[in-house]
């Protein structure tokens, strides 16, 4: 199987331009669509959907031809580079400057070697800019312990940027020998001590023990579009929490779904992309493997994966993305432009804490002072004290 193609990824230079039939301004992609729309004079254009399918890409020769690729001399080009949070940005057409979508720092034109895996594959724009914007309005609105000038700020702000971020996916399948113990819990009858009326007292009780038994196997999974941001830009725990993508609906790459937005360039490479995939499926794996063991409780002692007809794809999903400055510090948020989810940094207002914390701790010294007068502490002094589980091997 033939990896994708190696032209540099995004070049400004061949970024398409579509001028409108009638007026000659720019046609921009109208988001739920697939038509290019004119701002100016309102005409539109059909977007000619292609229907080729989807490929995958093995893994293993990607890596391969990637390092044969080193050794060869590297165009330039030119990207949109922010040297605030470090994102990188294709050009469009007769675009020298511009403000980071996601730090709103300026942004400056830059030389950089070109990269070599093309996207071929996307999910295009559903949501619009104002839909985005009456999201974010009711996400901060319902922050709890945000600050009231915030909200009154958000709608002030500048308009949200629509982005193109970049993605692997992963398939693979698995093979995994492990060995383990599994625990079978039984109960013994025996004498515990209990308080009553403030005394000890012995009592026979049922008292849980575990019985562990070595085992080992192997389970076998297949592992369908491991989904890995491929972007340094913005925290781990806003791209990753993005989810659910359609991408049961992703459409091969086509020029016209970008114009009128903008399109990150990867930083994350094809093969730490996978190491992160691997990560995630060694946790899937894992809990597999508890599952196989079976029994009450399992210990997992150690495991042996092996990857199989591993491929990948390079995609671009899309996303709303602003920042906006409180007290001097710059707050990101990110909205998934297909069905709306939002993730985001956020300020908390340490007034509204304090008063809150003041109210919760009237509220327990309320309540601590009611069960006192009621003599709940004394009846709570006759719960039963139980020894902890023993351990048996079954060797």
């Amino acid at each position: 199987m033939q990896i994708p193609n190696y032209s540099p990824q995004l070049n400004a230079e061949a970024q398409e331009h579509f001028p409108c039939e009638q007026c000659g301004a720019e046609l921009t992609f109208m988001p739920g669509t697939n038509h290019l729309a004119c701002s100016h004079c309102g005409h539109t254009n059909p977007i000619r959907v292609s229907y080729k399918p989807i490929k995958e890409y093995d893994f293993k020769a990607a890596l391969h031809e990637l390092e044969r690729l080193k050794k060869e001399p590297n165009k330039v080009i030119s990207v949109l580079s922010c040297p605030s949070c470090g994102a990188e940005f294709s050009l469009k057409p007769n675009e020298h400057a511009g403000d980071c979508p996601f730090c709103s720092a300026p942004a400056v034109v830059s030389q950089h070697n070109s990269r070599y895996i093309h996207p071929e594959s996307l999910l295009p724009f559903v949501i619009r800019e104002k839909q985005a914007q009456e999201i974010f309005d009711n996400w901060i609105g319902s922050r709890w312990f945000a600050p009231s000038a915030l909200k009154d700020k958000s709608k002030r702000d500048d308009k949200l940027t629509g982005i193109y971020l970049p993605y692997w996916t992963y398939d693979s399948d698995t093979e995994t020998h492990y060995q383990g113990m599994r625990g079978t819990v039984y109960y013994e009858r025996q004498y515990v001590t209990v308080v009553v009326n403030g005394r000890p007292v012995r009592k026979v009780q049922n008292v849980p023990k575990i019985r562990w038994t070595p085992v080992s196997g192997h389970v076998s999974l297949h592992f369908d579009d491991i989904l890995v941001g491929a972007t340094k830009t913005l925290p781990r725990t806003i791209i990753d929490n993005l989810h659910p993508w359609d991408l049961e609906m992703l459409i091969p790459y086509t020029e016209e779904y970008l114009s009128g937005f903008r399109s990150e360039i990867y930083q994350v490479s094809l093969d730490q992309g996978f190491q992160a995939a691997r990560a995630r499926m060694e946790g899937i794996i894992t809990q597999q493997i508890r599952h196989d063991i079976g029994g009450d409780q399992q210990q997992v002692s150690s495991k042996r994966i092996q990857h199989y007809e591993t491929t990948f794809k390079h995609i671009l999903l899309p996303v709303w993305s602003a920042a906006f400055r409180y007290n001097k510090k710059t707050y990101r948020f990110v909205i998934n432009a297909r069905n709306g989810q939002i993730q985001g940094e956020r300020p908390y207002s340490v007034v509204k804490i304090a008063l809150s914390a003041i109210v919760v701790i009237a509220l327990i010294l309320g309540m601590m002072y009611v069960a006192n007068d009621m003599g709940l502490f004394e009846q709570m002094s006759n719960d039963t004290y139980y020894t902890i589980p023993e351990y048996h091997y079954g060797f």
